[in-house]
């Protein structure tokens, strides 16, 4: 089952090690959801698998 939080290092690192610009502009474009517990900004797992079930779909297509 996926976490259904993950910190901002650990969503770069499942994207292949993407850069923090990357990851705010994925959650700028609307790709992934960024929320904040205790001051600390979460990726939820939820749409970190959306993204990359989309990016799949893109490659098959």
């Amino acid at each position: 089952m996926d976490e259904p939080f993950l910190s901002v290092h650990q969503a770069r690192a499942d994207l292949g090690n993407i850069g923090r610009t990357k990851l705010y502009q994925l959650v700028a474009r609307g790709d992934l959801e960024l929320l904040k517990l205790d001051g600390k900004s979460m990726i939820t797992g939820r749409s970190l698998s959306r993204f990359k079930a989309k990016l799949l779909e893109q490659l098959a297509a």
